[in-house]
């Protein structure tokens, strides 16, 4: 949520005995992998149950510091062992950590373009950010930047879990919970290249590297990320499941990642799915030890010097019948866990947007009281073109939809305007790449005394606004003086000015198209 995270297990547990909280001993399972230096390749990786004491706890924005050439805060709490004890990390100490950031963000690096390079594709939505005051309500909002802090984690994570969900279903083929991501839905994809291609941007639809290779050929930021807006409406959701339930090993591909096995393992405090793997993994260990049972394709070497070449010797049992009784459920519970997993997933998810939209809405009823008008002007992007009317996305704030044609103007077809006067829509036509709307402006007197207060203050903001080149073809008829006319045509790409306007009950946002949008 936004003014707080609600997390799944009580605050004794996820805020404390089990957070690796700097300069305490933490029982944990860890990945550990041997790795290549120059190319970042997996020599061998290690599974097993370690102690941890984490010497600091570092945000992403103390990382990104270090990566950007600075140095931790004096105020950051780092801790080191010096025999039996911890103590405050000395200099040197903290000069190392420093050093261990730049080295994982130099693996990183390598390891994300191998990963692009070899198929994988990454779609991002716009995801907001809100300062809030002393009373929980936002005074700012802005799009929250994903840095190469949180890239350098992201790698690691990935590569964890798709280790652990190598090793899982090798042990046990017909109990692992994994995660998939089925492919995009094929007719929503065709009808978005559809429209991509009149606008001359070809898609490449094979696979998922194809379409991120398309992406990446496109060298306008701003077109790039529309086209990634566009794209996210075809993809399917990721979903837990059970190998058990699932015939096809096809079918156990992540399509996003591009990877023939995958599960969450790295965050056990705020999702259950990852303890039941921790469990499986507990099994697996107890059984196996710290090596693969067989020959795998998918896992790395096992052997190496740097790691406990430790044998089956587990806490509970070395019986396969009796680590499946005690730590993992039947295959056929499993199936139903998953199920549960991604209805929880999902619901929280509606609750994080819904979270959002809220202080949005709270957000920008402030920002338009503060204007003295009903609703704050914002730049938007046309995604698609249909008959009764266009889509958009508003890249500052991350509220996309339809303006329909047909609800834009109030019974006497007419709406606000950008230089105050009142234009009426009086017809529009639509081809595959585009709407041709024709405006008028009505004859009116300097003041109306019907016109609502609201759409004053509407009309008087919109006529001082300045308008930026959006490339429209905007076209003035001229009448001699009389009734003005002008032609507008809007395409894919197109920028233009909406008014987002704010709705307390349900909170949401209704968005009016702020017309005629004209060149200056």
């Amino acid at each position: 949520m936004v003014q707080r995270a609600y997390p799944m297990l009580p605050a004794v547990l996820c805020e404390d005995l089990c957070s690796l909280n700097p300069g305490v001993d933490r029982l944990a399972f860890s990945v550990m992998w041997e790795i290549e230096p120059e190319s970042a390749t997996v020599c061998s990786t290690w599974f097993g149950r370690t102690v941890i004491s984490s010497a600091c706890k570092l945000s992403y924005d103390d990382a990104q510091h270090v990566i950007d050439g600075g140095h931790l805060a004096d105020s950051l709490a780092c801790f080191e062992h010096t025999g039996v004890r911890v103590a405050p990390a000395s200099q040197q100490r903290r000069s190392d950590i420093e050093a261990s950031v730049l080295w994982f963000f130099r693996l990183s690096k390598i390891m994300r373009k191998r990963r692009f390079d070899e198929g994988a594709l990454s779609l991002h939505s716009v995801r907001l950010s809100f300062d809030l005051d002393d009373n929980g309500q936002p005074i700012g909002c802005r799009t929250y930047d994903i840095k190469d802090s949180n890239r350098l984690i992201e790698e690691f994570m990935l590569l964890a879990n798709m280790s652990v969900a190598a090793r899982i279903e090798a042990c046990f083929p017909d109990a692992a919970l994994l995660r998939r991501h089925s492919p995009p839905l094929e007719r929503r994809l065709d009808e978005v290249c559809r429209q991509l291609s009149h606008s001359g941007i070809d898609i490449d639809t094979q696979s998922a590297g194809a379409i991120s290779r398309s992406i990446q050929d496109i060298s306008d930021p701003a077109i790039r990320y529309t086209v990634e807006e566009m794209l996210i409406s075809p993809m399917q959701r990721a979903a837990y499941f059970s190998t058990h339930a699932v015939a096809d090993r096809n079918d156990y591909r992540h399509y996003a990642l591009n990877a023939p096995l995958y599960t969450h393992f790295t965050s056990p405090i705020r999702r259950y799915a990852d303890v039941v793997v921790h469990r499986t993994l507990e099994a697996s260990l107890a059984v196996y030890g710290n090596h693969v049972a067989a020959e795998h394709p998918l896992l790395p070497p096992y052997f190496s010097p740097y790691f406990p070449q430790t044998a089956a010797a587990g806490s509970l049992t070395t019986s396969v019948n009796d680590a499946r009784a005690v730590l993992i459920p039947k295959p056929e519970a499993i199936a139903g866990i998953a199920h549960q997993c991604n209805l929880r997933k999902d619901a929280a998810k509606k609750a994080q947007e819904a979270s959002s939209t809220l202080f949005l809405v709270n957000y920008l009823t402030a920002a338009a009281l503060r204007m003295d008008t009903p609703g704050v002007i914002t730049q938007a992007i046309v995604t698609k073109v249909k008959e009764n009317g266009i889509s958009f996305v508003t890249p500052m704030f991350g509220v996309d939809g339809i303006i329909y044609m047909d609800r834009m103007a109030d019974r006497k077809g007419q709406v606000v305007s950008t230089d105050g006067r009142k234009w009426k829509l009086n017809m529009w036509s639509v081809k595959p790449a585009s709407v041709t709307l024709v405006w008028k402006a009505v004859p009116q007197p300097s003041t109306n005394p019907k016109a609502s207060d609201s759409e004053h203050q509407l009309a008087n903001m919109l006529s001082a606004l300045v308008i930026d080149d959006t490339r429209h073809s905007v076209v003035d008829l001229g009448c001699n003086g009389t009734t003005e006319t002008i032609t507008q045509t809007l395409r894919i790409f197109d920028k233009i000015s909406v008014c987002i306007i704010p709705e307390t009950s349900p909170p949401s946002v209704t968005v009016k198209l702020a017309m005629p949008y004209i060149n200056n």
